[in-house]
C-alpha cells in the first residue's frame, strides 16, 4: 500500500470509504478543470467511476457470483456531472442476502460519494425474457457495459437478445417508435424552441439512441453506422451525427457543471453562463453574444438529428407495413420527374443533381404529398449545394412552385426544413442564412428565427383555410404573393439589427428582386414589413374605443389592402410566436381595432357601428327595465358620463352600472360585481370585475393590489368618473391556475377592506415581492423605462412602462400615478415573456395633459417605485 493510499485510509476509515472520498474529489477536478466538456468530459467521468467500482468490487464479497453491468448513459460512456450511475446488476439465482451484502460493498460507497445511482436486479436466466417483455429493459441491455464480474454472463445474454430482435423486429420496432414519438411530443421540438431539452427533445441525444436501439433490431448490430449499408441512413450522415452529438454533449455537461443539479432542458436564464463555459469569450461584446452562437450551434447541430432520424424512422414503419422480410419491393412512382419511394423524395441515379430545373421540380415533389428527401439524395444535394446556380429572377416555374409552398399551409414547415437540411433552401435564397438557427433569447418567442418565419407563412396559410375572417380578408388582398414574402420576411431585421421593421426593408427588396416581383408590389410588401406591429401595438397599449386611435392608424395605413394584409400578417406573426402572443384576448383587440379603422377608411363615422357609442346608450335604454333597472335611470347615468364611456362598455354593463351605482355609494364604501367570461380558445377565461365607489386618485392601485395578492392578473382598465364623483371603473382580469370558486369572494372581500383603510396593501405587496426574488433574481435584467407623451387625439397623457415582470408592478406604477393624483382614463397591462409593457392614459386633477415638469415628476415616481 502506497504512503497515500495508506493516509487516505487512516482519514477515512475503511478503503470503500477511501474510494468515495476520491471520487468526490476527481468530479471536483474535472467539473473545475477537466477535458475538454462533451465527449471528452463525458469519457473521463465514465472511466473514474468504473476505476472506482472496479476497486469496490476487488472488496466485495462472493464477486464471482454476480456482474456489474453499465447501463444508460453510463453505459454508452455519455455520463454528465450529474447523471444519474445506472448499473445492473446480473446474478445466477443469488438468494437476496447476498444480493444485499453485495450491494452495501459497491453501492453504498457510491451513495456516500453524492452519487445517484439508478439500479436493477435482473437474473441471468430472466433477462432475455425480460428485456423482450420491457421496453426499458431491453434498451438498457443493448446499452450493456460489464464494468466488473465475468463478461460472458452478460454479454451471452446481450448477444442472444440481439439475435432474437433481429429475427422478430416487429414488436421492438413499434414500441420504440410509439415510445419516440410520445417523448417528442412531451418535450418539444429541440431543433426550434428557445428553452429546447438536450436529450428528449426532438433532435435531442435520445434520438440518436433510438437509432441505434433500432439499429439492433433492423440489422443485428446496435449501431449507427450498421444502418448505412441497410439504407437507413446515409453515408455522409456519420460525420455530421458525431458533431452534432459533440455539440449537444457539450451543452449539457456545461449545464450540468452550471446548475450542479441533474436536468436537461436549458432554460434561458443558464444560456449565457453555460454559452461561458464551452465557448472562448474574450470582452463584452463577446460576453453578449455567446449564448446566441451557443444556441446557434445547438439548433444546427439538433436540426442535423432530428432529419435523420425522421428519415431513418419513416423507412423503419414503410418496412414494418410492408412486412419486413415478405421480400416485397417497394412501389416508385414518379412526381416531376423524381421518383416517390416510401413516401421519400428520390433522385434517381443517372439524373443530374445541377440540372437547372432541379429546384421546381424538388419543390414540387415535395408539396405532392407528405415526403421527405431520401437519405441518399440528401447527401447528393448537399454535394452540390455549393454549385446551384439559380437564375435571378427565377424562372417562371420556380416562382410558381414557390409561390404554392409559401400558401402550402403546414406543409411549408417540412418541405422548408428538407430544403434546408441540405442547404438548398440558402442556395435558392442567400438573404436567409443570417436568419438560420439565430435564436430569439427571449421566452416570448418559441421558436428561432428562421423557423418563425416559416412557421408565420404556415399559420397564414392555415388562417385563410380555416378563419372565416382571415379569407374575408384576403378577398380584400389583391397582391398575395407580395403579402406572403412579407410575412415570411416581417422580422429578417432581426438579424441585422434594431429597428427589424427598418433593417429588414433590403432583405424584403433584395428578396422581391429574386422573386421577380414587380417595383411596386415590393413597394408594397415593404410598406408591410415597416407596419407589421402596427395593429397589436395600437390594440395592446392604446384604447381601442378612442375614435381618435382609428383615424390615426387609417392615416397610416391609407387602404383596404394594406388594413387586411397587416391583419393577416399580424395575427399570422403572433399565433407563430407563442401563445402569450396571440391570446383570445388581443385578437380579440386587434378586431376591434380593424373594424373601427375599416369605418374611417370607408368614410363612416366609427361612432355609427353596431358597438358604437349611440348604438351602445340606445341599447342600454332599452335593455333597462328588462335586466330590473328603470329607463330613467340608464339614462341619468348616461347623461354623468362622458361619451368615451358608452364607447368602452357593452349595453349590458351600463344598465349593470347604472343599477350599482344607484344610490350614490358612500365615502368609503365599495361596491363590486363580477361578470364571468366563457372560457376561451387559448383555454383562459377573462372575467370583468365592475367597482363602483367615490372616485379617489388610490382606487385604481387597491384594485391593482388585492388582484396582485390573490395571484390574479388584470389585462385592461377603463376608469370613469360620474358627474356627481363616483368612480365607474371595470376591470379585465385573467384567474390564477387552479382557482377556485371562491376566489372572487376572497378578492371582492379584501377590496372592501382596502377601499375603507383596514387592508395593509403596500405592506402585504411588499412582503409577497420579497417572497418571489429568488425567482426573479433568475430572469433576464430588464432595465426600467418611462415614456411619456400625448396621445392621438391629444386629450390624455400616455405614460408607457417596460420593466421586469414580477409580483405587484402594476400595483405600485398605480400607486405611484395616485401620489401624483392623477386620473386613469385607460389602462392596458401586457407581459412579453418576463418583460412587462403597460401603458395608461391619463390626465392631471384639472383634467388637461401634462406638461414637462409634470411629466418628469411622473417617470421619477414610477420608476422610484418600482425600485422599492
Amino acid at each position: 500500500m502506497t504512503d497515500a493510499a495508506r493516509s487516505e485510509l487512516d482519514s477515512s476509515g475503511s478503503p470503500s470509504a477511501a474510494i468515495a472520498v476520491r471520487l468526490r474529489a476527481r468530479l471536483k477536478a474535472l467539473r473545475v478543470d477537466g477535458p475538454l466538456l462533451g465527449r471528452a468530459w463525458c469519457h473521463a467521468w465514465t472511466e473514474t467511476v468504473d476505476e472506482a467500482l472496479a476497486e469496490l468490487w476487488a472488496l466485495s464479497p462472493r464477486p464471482g457470483d454476480v456482474t456489474l453491468v453499465a447501463v444508460g448513459g453510463y453505459g454508452r460512456r455519455e455520463m454528465a456531472p450529474a447523471s444519474d450511475v445506472d448499473l445492473l446488476v446480473v446474478h445466477d439465482d443469488l438468494d437476496p442476502d447476498a444480493l444485499d451484502e453485495v450491494a452495501r460493498a459497491i453501492l453504498h460507497p457510491l451513495w456516500d460519494a453524492g452519487m445517484k445511482l439508478g439500479n436493477a436486479v435482473r437474473s441471468q436466466s430472466q433477462l432475455v425474457s425480460d428485456a423482450l417483455a420491457e421496453l426499458d429493459t431491453a434498451t438498457a441491455v443493448l446499452d450493456g457495459r460489464v464494468v466488473a464480474g465475468l463478461p460472458e454472463r452478460f454479454t451471452t445474454e446481450q448477444a442472444e437478445l440481439v439475435r432474437r430482435l433481429h429475427t422478430k423486429p416487429k414488436r421492438f420496432l413499434e414500441s420504440l417508435s410509439a415510445a419516440d414519438d410520445e417523448r417528442r411530443a412531451k418535450a418539444g421540438d429541440a431543433a426550434e424552441q428557445l428553452e429546447p431539452d438536450l436529450k428528449n427533445g426532438a433532435g435531442g441525444l435520445r434520438d440518436l439512441q433510438s437509432l441505434r436501439w433500432a439499429a439492433a433490431a433492423l440489422t443485428g448490430r446496435s449501431a449507427i453506422e450498421a444502418l448505412e449499408p441497410a439504407g437507413f441512413v446515409g453515408t455522409s450522415d456519420r460525420d455530421r451525427f458525431r458533431e452534432a452529438e459533440d455539440e449537444l454533449l457539450a451543452l449539457r455537461v456545461a449545464l450540468h457543471i452550471h446548475t450542479g443539479t441533474p436536468g436537461d432542458v436549458l432554460r434561458m436564464e443558464h444560456q449565457q453562463a453555460v454559452a461561458v463555459l464551452i465557448d472562448e469569450v474574450d470582452g463584452a461584446t463577446d460576453l453578449d453574444t455567446a449564448a446566441h452562437r451557443a444556441l446557434t450551434r445547438h439548433f444546427l447541430a439538433a436540426r442535423t438529428i432530428e432529419h435523420a432520424h425522421d428519415r431513418a424512422w419513416r423507412r423503419v414503419r414503410a418496412e414494418l407495413a410492408r412486412g419486413r422480410f415478405s421480400r416485397r419491393r417497394p412501389s416508385v412512382e414518379l412526381s416531376h420527374g423524381l421518383e416517390i419511394v416510401d413516401g421519400t423524395v428520390r433522385l434517381p441515379e443517372d439524373a443530374s443533381a445541377t440540372a437547372p430545373d432541379l429546384p421546381e421540380r424538388l419543390v414540387r415533389a415535395l408539396l405532392a404529398g407528405d415526403h421527405v428527401l431520401d437519405r441518399h439524395t440528401a447527401g447528393r444535394l448537399r454535394a452540390v449545394a455549393g454549385q446551384l446556380v439559380v437564375p435571378h429572377p427565377f424562372p417562371s416555374g420556380l416562382r410558381d412552385a414557390l409561390r404554392q409552398l409559401l400558401w402550402s399551409g403546414r406543409a411549408i414547415l417540412r418541405v422548408t426544413a428538407e430544403l434546408d437540411d441540405v442547404d438548398w433552401l440558402v442556395a435558392l435564397l442567400p438573404e436567409w442564412a443570417p436568419l438560420r438557427g439565430r435564436p430569439q433569447r427571449n421566452p416570448f418567442h418559441l421558436y428561432a428565427l428562421d423557423r418563425h418565419a416559416v412557421h408565420a407563412v404556415a399559420e397564414l396559410g392555415r388562417l385563410v383555410q380555416e378563419e372565416v375572417w382571415a379569407k374575408e380578408a384576403l378577398a380584400d388582398v389583391p397582391d398575395r404573393e407580395a403579402l406572403a414574402l412579407a410575412v415570411l420576411l416581417h422580422d429578417a431585421g432581426k438579424a441585422h439589427g434594431e429597428p427589424h421593421s427598418e433593417t429588414g426593408i433590403p432583405v424584403l427588396r433584395s428578396v422581391a428582386a429574386r422573386w421577380g416581383l414587380s417595383e411596386d408590389s415590393a413597394d408594397w410588401a415593404a410598406g408591410l414589413v415597416r407596419q407589421h406591429l402596427l395593429l397589436p401595438d395600437v390594440a395592446t397599449r392604446r384604447d381601442v374605443t378612442d375614435p381618435a386611435e382609428a383615424h390615426a392608424v387609417a392615416e397610416v395605413v391609407a387602404d383596404r389592402a394594406t388594413l387586411a394584409a397587416l391583419w393577416l400578417l399580424s395575427a399570422a406573426d403572433g399565433i407563430a410566436t407563442g401563445p402569450s402572443a396571440w391570446t383570445t384576448w388581443k385578437a380579440s383587440l386587434v378586431a376591434t381595432l380593424v373594424t373601427k379603422v375599416d369605418a374611417v377608411l370607408d368614410e363612416r363615422d366609427p361612432a355609427d357601428l353596431e358597438d358604437g357609442p349611440d348604438a351602445t346608450t340606445q341599447d342600454a335604454i332599452e335593455m333597462g327595465p328588462s335586466l330590473g333597472v328603470e329607463e330613467e335611470l340608464v339614462r341619468e347615468h348616461l347623461l354623468q358620463l362622458p361619451e368615451r364611456y358608452a364607447s368602452a362598455v357593452s349595453p349590458r354593463a351600463v344598465v349593470r352600472h347604472a343599477g350599482m351605482a344607484s344610490p350614490t355609494p358612500g365615502p368609503v364604501e365599495v361596491r363590486t360585481r363580477v361578470t364571468p367570461g366563457e372560457v376561451s380558445a387559448d383555454g383562459v377565461r377573462y372575467d370583468e370585475l365592475d367597482v363602483i365607489a367615490v372616485d379617489t386618485p388610490g382606487l385604481f392601485a387597491n384594485v391593482a393590489g388585492v388582484v396582485a395578492l390573490h395571484g390574479g392578473s388584470i389585462l385592461e382598465a377603463h376608469a370613469h368618473t360620474r358627474a356627481d364623483g363616483t368612480a365607474v371603473d371595470t376591470f379585465t382580469v385573467v384567474l390564477p391556475e387552479h382557482a377556485t370558486g371562491s376566489w372572487w369572494v376572497s378578492v371582492e372581500g379584501d377590496l372592501v377592506e382596502a377601499v375603507s383603510g383596514r387592508l395593509a396593501v403596500r405592506a402585504r405587496v411588499g412582503r409577497k415581492q420579497a417572497a418571489d426574488r429568488r425567482r426573479v433574481a433568475k430572469l433576464e435584467p430588464v432595465e426600467t423605462t418611462v415614456s411619456v407623451y400625448e396621445d392621438a387625439a391629444g386629450d390624455t397623457t400616455l405614460v408607457e412602462v417596460h420593466t421586469l415582470d414580477r409580483v405587484g408592478v402594476l400595483y405600485r406604477i398605480a400607486a405611484a400615478l395616485a401620489e401624483l393624483q392623477l386620473d386613469l382614463v385607460v389602462a392596458k397591462v401586457g407581459t412579453l415573456g418576463h418583460e412587462v409593457v403597460d401603458v395608461f392614459a391619463v390626465r392631471d386633477p384639472a383634467g388637461q395633459t401634462l406638461d414637462a415638469d409634470h411629466r418628469a415628476e411622473l417617470e421619477l415616481a414610477i420608476k422610484s417605485s418600482l425600485e422599492e
